[in-house]
């Protein structure tokens, strides 16, 4: 390793070009004087910089680190968007057993239990952020049975992720960051998973109630399993709020093969009725440092999360996002093509469509076919005649991971 350590960089008259290749460049108070000119730097570190006219700089945690460009492989990380339920409570109940999408990009998953909580975005959120995404406990009987699970989650899609490397002998590593606020202090667990390939449960602490507190931990690269690096779940983000010793592992190590996504010994929120959790600022990205959350216009965020759910609705009956008139006799079906606003991840598995106004077709849900990752079309019969015919058709297309 070269290390310059300089003050001063000179004489360099007019024309001269001084070229400077370090590693670390340490602590320089000028480096360029009147009548100088630094033509290149290259370094891995420049520090202490006070002055420094150079034309070209070539820094390895700029153009190749953490603080390079796309550095959050989170999805609306700061809970902004909302298509499903525009802030509204989501209620969980004691007997839910399913994997449900909760803000955009983040699920709640669980199964029948004794737990019963609410799920909503908040506008409660520490400075610089808001909105926060908020867990409140509304029934628990006490601890958690061995098979419990509860969780909030985001699936990472293997091509945001794939130069990780994950699963090679040049597994790098990641540093997540975020902002939690609870009631209930104490040690809890957020794992970096794909079941059956690999787990590491991280650990943070939660050192006072009702009181936001920055997390950061950075979590080795794993050198075994298999980390898809194609349109399917690259790697999942748990948030434990819940989780068995069935499903749980032991906590700051990568273990192999197992279908855990909890750490042992760690706080259970839904142990403590009434129990409050908010979550927001959540950044992954790659390298050892945790840099200030990466904000993306509201129009980015938009357009990532709509890779994956897009809602074409409304709330006014008769005036929905697919529009059709026409004339209808007898059996005739009217017919529409919807584009998507961004091309989706994988063809839907969900389209669901609601008639809006009936007119002279009946109540029921239009029929979809030809879907595509770009679209779809759909058609519906009429169940009478009219010269001046209209539906209006909202949707709801899922292309979750």
């Amino acid at each position: 390793m070269s290390i310059l350590n300089v003050n001063t960089i000179q004489p360099v008259g007019s024309g001269q070009t001084i070229t400077v290749s370090a590693t670390n460049i340490s602590a320089p108070s000028t480096v360029v004087t009147a009548g100088s000119f630094v033509g290149n730097v290259t370094a891995t570190t420049i520090s202490g910089v006070s002055t420094a006219g150079i034309t070209t700089a070539y820094i390895g945690s700029v153009n190749d680190g953490p603080i390079s460009g796309a550095r959050n492989r989170i999805i609306n990380g700061d809970m902004r968007i909302d298509q499903r339920n525009n802030g509204a409570s989501v209620s969980r109940a004691t007997t839910d057993s399913n994997q449900l999408y909760i803000l955009d990009r983040w699920d709640n998953t669980k199964n029948s239990n004794s737990k019963a909580y609410t799920i909503q975005r908040s506008g409660t959120a520490p400075v610089g952020f808001t909105s926060s995404l908020l867990v409140t406990i509304t029934s628990t009987n006490g601890t958690n049975s061995s098979t419990d699970y509860n969780f909030i989650r985001q699936y990472v899609e293997g091509y945001n992720v794939a130069d990780l490397m994950w699963g090679t002998a040049s597994a790098k590593p990641v540093t997540l960051s975020f902002w939690v606020r609870s009631s209930v202090i104490g040690t809890y667990s957020v794992s970096l998973v794909i079941q059956g390939a690999g787990n590491y449960p991280a650990t943070y602490t939660v050192n006072s109630a009702n009181t936001w507190e920055y997390k950061t931990m950075t979590v080795p690269g794993p050198t075994s399993g298999t980390w898809p690096t194609d349109n399917t779940a690259g790697l999942a983000i748990y948030f434990d709020i819940g989780i068995g010793s069935l499903y749980s592992t032991t906590t700051n190590t990568w273990t192999y093969g197992q279908n855990v996504f909890g750490g042992s010994g760690v706080t259970k929120l839904t142990e403590t009725n009434g129990a409050t959790w908010y979550l927001t600022g959540v950044q992954l990205e790659s390298g050892t440092v945790a840099t200030p959350f990466e904000r993306r216009s509201y129009g980015q965020e938009l357009a990532l999360a709509q890779r994956y759910y897009e809602i074409g609705a409304t709330n006014s009956p008769g005036t929905g996002a697919s529009h059709w008139s026409g004339r209808v006799t007898g059996v005739t079906y009217a017919r529409q093509a919807v584009s998507y606003k961004v091309t989706k991840r994988a063809i839907p598995g969900t389209i669901t469509t609601v008639t809006g106004d009936y007119g002279t077709f009946s109540s029921a849900a239009p029929t979809v076919n030809n879907s595509t990752i770009h679209g779809f079309a759909w058609y519906k019969l009429a169940t009478g005649t009219s010269d001046d015919a209209y539906l209006a058709i909202d949707w709801y297309s899922s292309a979750e991971l």
